[in-house]
């Protein structure tokens, strides 16, 4: 891959002035994942409890910003952003049925499973199962998997679902203009200023006066460093196994992908670094009970439009994400969010998760249309149909089944798998010999 000319490279030190720009910058790309993501899994954990969601989004923050500082300095060594996991969430919302301590117990552990692998090198061994359509359909399914709480998000907690829906398409395609004619330097920091300008509008046009619940920054103190109730479910602990498959090939390509447009000469050392940063990261989110964290891929679209290729501001922002964790008067004004806002921007960056497993699936698509769509299809199907499970059937399930059966990306993968490498192995082969 040919390499980029940037104003700042990967190991440049900036003037102080600019790294606190930059660092600003990082920051305000950073937060909006943290709160969207966070406030919907803190919504399964504390149910309707202010202050507990408050203390999950301060250990998410405190998690986030620990996980983003080892990497950028001891980890993969790059710019990128780090955030909760998408498909974690979608782990977490398939078992929400069973205890919290069941689902973080079993991140815990696959967060270490991700360590020891890579500690040992033996990732490579598992790099034969993500092919294009595989990679490509672990994206489409992250999107589509969530798609019922997406809805469940746009149409909670109003007496007139149909404004609120119109209000989350209004929005929707608002954030799709901005994303075709903004500068890029302003399509970085969309989503944060639709956090803001969402809320306005939400409470000026749709509720008429704004909400007088917010918890106060007082009732989230003393948050602990390990969630209760702690057990080990093998059904559970299976079906997060499918998602670190999904996560380790996000995290990977996002690692690669940097990599490749910086012209590292060591990517794969600062693959196998950053994945068991990451794995760690997810075992200390296991402990303290938050969903656990990724590097994100849209991190080269910021460093194109800015500029700056330097991982040393990524090191400010995470700081700042450790002392906001800190401070619950500033994570609580975040509470003002409506949930309609929030399903509509998670709407919109699954959005940009399809996009990219289109692009992913765009070459294969070419050479073996009929197969590929097929694989994909039906892989999608049967995930979609799990996540929409009405509850009088999921609970007809046996127990001991329930949670990978109901898993919609659990359902999905398992079928790409299952047609990738047993029902389309052969001619995947002989379609690799004609490439």
């Amino acid at each position: 891959m040919e390499t980029v000319k940037f104003k700042y490279l990967l190991d440049d030190h900036l003037p102080p002035a600019e790294t606190a720009v930059y660092g600003l910058q990082w920051f305000l790309v950073t937060v909006p994942c943290i709160i969207i993501l966070g406030a919907i899994a803190g919504g399964i954990a504390d149910g309707d409890s202010a202050a507990g969601q408050l203390r999950y989004l301060q250990k998410l923050f405190f998690l986030t910003g620990l996980i983003m500082l080892v990497q950028v300095l001891r980890g993969h060594r790059l710019p990128l952003i780090v955030g909760p996991a998408a498909v974690l969430l979608s782990g977490i919302v398939a078992t929400q049925a069973t205890t919290g301590g069941a689902a973080y117990f079993s991140m815990a552990l696959c967060g270490l499973v991700l360590a020891g692998l890579s500690w040992f090198k033996l990732l490579h061994r598992l790099s034969r199962l993500f092919t294009v359509r595989i990679v490509g359909i672990v994206l489409l399914l992250i999107a589509f998997t969530l798609l019922p709480t997406i809805l469940n998000l746009i149409t909670a907690g109003s007496d007139n679902p149909f404004t609120q829906l119109a209000f989350a398409m209004i929005m929707i395609l608002l954030l799709l203009l901005g994303q075709r004619l903004l500068p890029d330097i302003l399509k970085s920091t969309l989503v944060a200023w639709a956090l803001l300008v969402g809320s306005l509008a939400y409470y000026t046009l749709v509720a008429g006066a704004w909400p007088q619940t917010a918890p106060t920054p007082a009732a989230a103190g003393g948050w602990q460093l390990a969630v209760a109730g702690f057990q080990f479910d093998s059904v559970v602990f299976i079906s997060f196994l499918f998602c670190f498959l999904a996560l380790t090939a996000n995290d990977l390509g996002s690692i690669q992908s940097i990599a490749g447009l910086l012209g590292v000469t060591d990517a794969a050392k600062r693959s196998n670094d950053g994945l068991f940063v990451t794995g760690l990261g997810n075992a200390l989110a296991g402990l303290l009970g938050v969903i656990g964290p990724v590097n994100y891929s849209l991190s080269s679209g910021i460093m194109l439009a800015t500029g700056c290729a330097s991982r040393f501001p990524l090191a400010v922002a995470a700081g700042a994400l450790i002392i906001v964790a800190f401070i619950p008067a500033i994570i609580s004004v975040f509470s003002y969010v409506p949930p309609v806002v929030i399903g509509s921007l998670l709407c919109f960056i699954m959005c940009s998760q399809v996009a990219a497993g289109m692009l992913v699936l765009g070459k294969d698509l070419e050479t073996s249309g009929f197969e590929t769509g097929m694989i994909v299809g039906l892989s999608l199907m049967l995930g979609t149909l799990a996540a929409f499970l009405p509850v009088q059937v999921t609970t007809a399930i046996p127990a001991v089944v329930r949670p990978l059966v109901t898993n919609g990306f659990v359902v999905g993968i398992t079928a790409a798998l299952l047609l990738e490498h047993v029902i389309y192995a052969q001619t995947g082969s002989k379609a690799k010999q004609r490439r």
